[in-house]
């Protein structure tokens, strides 16, 4: 498991497909039997840098901070995590661990403002970062993970397997 869980982070990590709108922080891997390997991944928010002013926007700054976390770019930064992941399972799925057919495989993506520290103390976050602030699920069941391992599924009908569920 621990083979899987730096080559998940490594792999997030020099992504270079789409940019990812988040830093990855890092990857914890759990199994608990009966249920699976759950991967939890922090994904922070891409801080924004103005280029005349040569600093992170936050608290003061929540206006710019709302206008650039539309609605449209988080839709975004959970797709394109989502390709990022879909992108590993089929370039790495022999990294994976054997799991039993009543177990699942599932990614939690934990979205959320990066904190600052100014002094050695933690910055308040800007508001409106709970706007920003959600964990993206992906799951597959071990006979679709399997099925796909073996060639039975395409990467696109793997794909199609995945539930999804936005926190």
């Amino acid at each position: 498991m621990e083979i899987s869980k730096v080559t998940l982070d490594n792999f997030l990590k020099k992504w270079d497909g789409a940019p990812l709108i988040n830093n990855i922080k890092g990857t914890e891997a759990t199994h608990k039997s009966g249920e699976g390997i759950t991967f939890t991944i922090t994904a922070t928010n891409a801080r924004i840098l103005m280029n005349t002013q040569n600093r992170f926007f936050r608290n003061g700054d929540s206006e710019i901070m709302k206008l650039f976390y539309s609605s449209q770019i988080i839709e975004l930064q959970k797709e394109r995590l989502l390709t990022a992941l879909e992108e590993f399972l089929e370039d790495f799925n022999s990294y994976l661990p054997l799991l039993s057919e009543e177990e699942q495989f599932k990614v939690v993506f934990d979205v959320k403002d990066e904190e600052i520290k100014k002094d050695g103390k933690v910055i308040p976050a800007a508001k409106g970062s709970d706007q920003r602030t959600y964990q993206l699920v992906a799951k597959w069941n071990v006979e679709d993970l399997e099925n796909f391992k073996n060639g039975k599924l395409s990467a696109d009908q793997f794909n199609e397997k995945i539930t999804v569920e936005k926190e």
